[in-house]
């Protein structure tokens, strides 16, 4: 996600739901991308082993002052919030539902 999260917005709470809508496109679109076996292999075990190699990551570019190679931090912290996103729709058993058709984003 190249774009910077949370643009100056007329309020905290539109500036909340503008980085949440953000996050929620990122998980769908990778959810088109990968479906829904990947997460129910190994379900919530699953998501707490991806939490942590992105908590590993997050915490090597921060204290370490590396430049991130591949993904960048926003990457990392959407990442996470998407995982956690999962995590609440596996405990609401919303996450298999149906995937609507993938709209044609441009670039």
């Amino acid at each position: 996600m190249e774009e910077e999260l949370g643009k100056p917005e007329a309020s905290f709470e539109e500036a909340c739901r503008d980085v949440a809508t953000q996050i929620a496109e990122t998980v769908i679109s990778k959810q088109h991308d990968y479906g829904h076996q990947n997460i129910l292999a190994f379900r919530e075990k699953g998501l707490v082993v991806r939490l942590t190699d992105k908590m590993a990551r997050l915490t090597n570019l921060i204290w370490n002052s590396s430049s991130p190679k591949n993904e960048s931090i926003d990457d990392t912290f959407v990442d996470i919030a998407g995982y956690a996103i999962i995590g609440l729709m596996l405990k609401n058993e919303t996450f298999t539902y149906d995937l609507k058709e993938q709209k044609n984003v441009k670039d």
